[in-house]
Parts: C-alpha cells; structure tokens; sequence
C-alpha cells in the first residue's frame, strides 16, 4: 500500500514538473465532471484530451486524478486548421467560377461522445444451444430462436417480454432505471435450461450485464427458483453486526462484574485489618 502510494505521488510531481517546463495546465478532476466538460472548459476536443492523457474514451474519471492539458498546442492545431480551410476555400474560388451567387456558410460537423457515467443501465442477453454440455457458449455453437426472455420490476410488474429469433441477439435493453429485477428466462420447445432460468439483478448501481443462457435437448423445461437479491446479503451483515455488538455487550458487563468483586475484596480486607 505504502509503495503503490509513493508511486501516486512520484507521478503526480512528474507531472506538474513536465506541466510547468512546457507551460502546460494539470487539471484536478472534481466531483460532477465528465470528460466532455473537461475539454469545454479548457476549450479541447475529446480526442486531444483522450490522446494527450492516454485514456480510453469510456474510462470512467476518479475524483482527484490529474488531467494534462496543452492550450498552446490547441491553439497551435486551429491555427493549422483554419489556414487549410483558407487555402480549401481559396482552391476551391479558382477551381469554380463565381455564379454571382452568396456562398453558403460551412459548419463543422461535431459528435460529441457520451461519458460511461451517464449511461443508464442495460442489460444483454443470447440463448444458445449447449451441445457439449460445458454451460459456456464456444464455437460452432448457435442461437436459439423461440425462447423466451421476461423482465419483471421489484413489485413483480411486467417490464418485457422478447422471444428470440436466433438471429439478432444479443439482444440489449437499454434505458432501465435503476432498481432491482427478476428475470426469468424460458427455453424453445425441446430444449431444457442448464443453469437457473430466474434470477434477480441488481441494477441500483447501473452497469451493464451481459447473459448467456445455456440450452441443451433433452434437458426437462424446468423453471429454477430464482437468485435471491443482493438485498439479503445486505441483511446478513446486518445480522452479523448485531451479533457482534451482544457479544461486546457481554464483555462490558462482565467486566463490570470483574470490578465489583475486586471493590468487595478490597474493602474486606480493610475491615478484617481494623
């Protein structure tokens, strides 16, 4: 632990110090900030952002983590940019003769990427035909169409209900609010699931999920007892922290006890004495 911190802050130093011999600005990452926000402020793009700190553009920022940032070189980059497009535009007055027409004002097409931390959570599911039983899906193995995928909501609502077609999967929910869910999953006809066919997902936290349902012939179409939620777990440390906390009830008041007798003793001996 204590050398992974010096490590953090030999690179934090290193960076200041290589920000300050290139007149370069670091950045602190403060709660609330995304990448795009960033770049804006500092008037970037993502792209330089990302190259210039070697992030992947669906990192997610940690409060605190340092960001470098060049203006200098920005500035220098649309300097370069906007001399191009002059020379385009004066290339392109040459090449075409004035009709007498306005010309039509050109702007810069611009698709801003959207930060991970704002995406809602998803979930992404495939049935597939188990041929030789291992429950992970290999090569040469197919989807399955005809099964059936059922989402329900805490209160046991209805959220979707998709048949596969064998085809299109996986198939992606997206734009799921972010509570608890059952889901329960149902073969096609001659086909029996390997694993639990209803579980519970907890998606208080987003994230997105991934399922594969594993299908064999031959298998009965049973329906599994779903996952318990992640809420038990919850009541469990409850429990166990209650517990604890008898136990060391029990300690104090035995030594309590230890401190009567002792008194007691104490003050026998004083009496016998006189």
């Amino acid at each position: 632990m204590r050398q992974l911190c010096l490590m953090l802050i030999c690179l934090a130093a290193l960076m200041t110090l290589q920000a300050q011999e290139t007149d370069d600005l670091i950045h602190t990452v403060e709660a609330g900030e995304t990448l795009i926000s960033i770049a804006n402020a500092y008037g970037v793009t993502l792209d330089q952002l990302l190259t210039l700190n070697n992030l992947d553009p669906e990192a997610y920022l940690q409060i605190g983590q340092l960001l470098l940032v060049i203006p200098d070189a920005v500035e220098a980059d649309a300097e370069d940019e906007a001399e191009g497009e002059a020379g385009n535009e004066e290339a392109t007055r040459e090449a075409i003769p004035a009709a007498g027409h306005p010309e039509a004002p050109v702007f810069e097409a611009s698709a801003p990427m959207m930060d991970p931390a704002d995406l809602s959570p998803q979930i992404c599911f495939v049935v597939f035909a188990d041929d030789n039983h291992s429950g992970m899906r290999e090569p040469g193995e197919i989807l399955l169409g005809d099964g059936e995928i059922i989402l329900f909501d805490a209160a046991e609502i209805e959220q979707l209900h998709y048949t596969t077609d064998g085809e299109s999967e996986p198939y992606c929910v997206r734009d799921l609010g972010r509570r608890l869910y059952r889901l329960e999953a149902v073969p096609p006809a001659g086909y029996g699931l390997r694993g639990a066919a209803s579980l519970w997902l907890d998606l208080r936290a987003g994230g997105k999920l991934q399922l594969e349902f594993s299908a064999a012939r031959g298998l009965a179409r049973v329906a599994g007892t779903a996952l318990e939620p992640n809420a038990d777990i919850e009541t469990a440390a409850a429990e166990e922290a209650e517990g604890l906390l008898r136990e060391l009830s029990g300690l104090v008041v035995l030594a309590m006890a230890g401190v009567v007798f002792v008194s007691g003793m104490v003050v026998a001996i004083f009496l016998r004495g006189r």
